[in-house]
């Protein structure tokens, strides 16, 4: 009994051992291969005409539209005689405040709005929003068109 169970472990150490040989040497075959094509060869690429024409396109519509769709904050939605100069006072408070951020001012008839940010994605005005959520309890989360990002 003892004599099957030591053959049985050499074969099984034999195997391992020459399954461990065949992967390096297709691992060195790949990386060869790999290297060969790397350093010659050139590659065509057609496309269909077609494609800058709707690249084109999508150029045009995002200059007409002066930005892209993502999210800011809105501070201050208010209208009557005084909401202008209570949307100015909420600016120059918040760029005291936070002035790594921009706002805006609008007004759309009969509301002043006072909106900060220009975020790509929700996640990203979350995150200034609960630093501000002390200071602007009141301030909400909006769908809005913000200008491109700063190209580094």
């Amino acid at each position: 009994m003892l004599n099957f169970n030591m053959k049985s472990g050499f074969f099984v150490f034999i195997f391992a051992v020459v399954i461990l040989f065949v992967q390096g040497v297709c691992a060195q075959e790949k990386t060869s291969i790999k290297e060969e094509v790397w350093q010659t060869g050139t590659i065509t690429v057609r496309q269909d005409p077609r494609i800058q024409d709707i690249v084109n396109r999508q150029i045009q519509k995002n200059k007409r539209k002066k930005g892209i769709d993502g999210y800011r904050i809105q501070l201050l939605f208010n209208s009557g005689p005084t909401a202008r100069d209570q949307a100015i006072r909420t600016k120059v408070e918040f760029l005291s405040a936070f002035p790594d951020y921009p706002v805006y001012v609008l007004y759309q008839s009969p509301f002043y709005k006072v909106r900060i940010g220009d975020f790509r994605t929700k996640r990203e005005a979350l995150k200034v929003y609960h630093q501000i959520l002390r200071k602007y309890p009141t301030a909400f989360i909006v769908k809005d068109i913000v200008r491109f990002p700063d190209i580094d």
